[in-house]
């Protein structure tokens, strides 16, 4: 999952003590809901030097749902859209490509990328472009997606995603 307009909104101000501005109240419940569920989630966000994601998700009760899954550019030192950032979160997490999603809101720096290494992603925007990589979905708000993950917006189908 991205961090930046994905977890946050351009409608909140950053928060000085933060350094960023913070996760909304969705896709707290969100993080909340998916991780109740037995969704394993990851962080991979494009960060400057000194600048830890990890802050605000603490600030908003959510650290512990990522546990040690954060991956930020600033520490790996390489950052998305460059292929060897999937090819680290996909070699730590010790998963195929077809077993992870990534969610984003950045068509050039998340979802072409991810979907050229395999993996499967969900665009975050709410005015969906014209086109997507294959087995790439577009949701119009972070809400949507434990529905998509845990197959609960789709009663008679199962979820295709894997769980814990």
């Amino acid at each position: 999952m991205d961090y930046g307009l994905t977890l946050t909104s351009s409608h909140d101000a950053i928060n000085h003590t933060l350094g960023m501005r913070p996760v909304t109240t969705d896709a707290e419940q969100v993080i909340w809901d998916l991780d109740q569920a037995g969704v394993t989630l990851a962080l991979v966000s494009n960060t400057q030097p000194g600048q830890d994601r990890r802050r605000a998700l603490k600030a908003a009760h959510i650290d512990g749902c990522f546990g040690d899954r954060i991956y930020l550019s600033s520490e790996l030192g390489v950052a998305k859209p460059d292929r060897r950032i999937w090819e680290h979160v996909l070699a730590d997490l010790a998963v195929a490509p077809e077993q992870l999603l990534y969610c984003g809101n950045n068509l050039a720096h998340d979802i072409y990328p991810a979907a050229a290494q395999g993996i499967r992603t969900v665009l975050l925007n709410a005015a969906p472009p014209g086109s997507l990589p294959p087995g790439a979905t577009c949701i119009a708000a972070i809400p949507q997606l434990p529905g998509l993950l845990t197959g609960t917006d789709h009663q008679d189908q199962e979820s295709p995603w894997p769980s814990r």
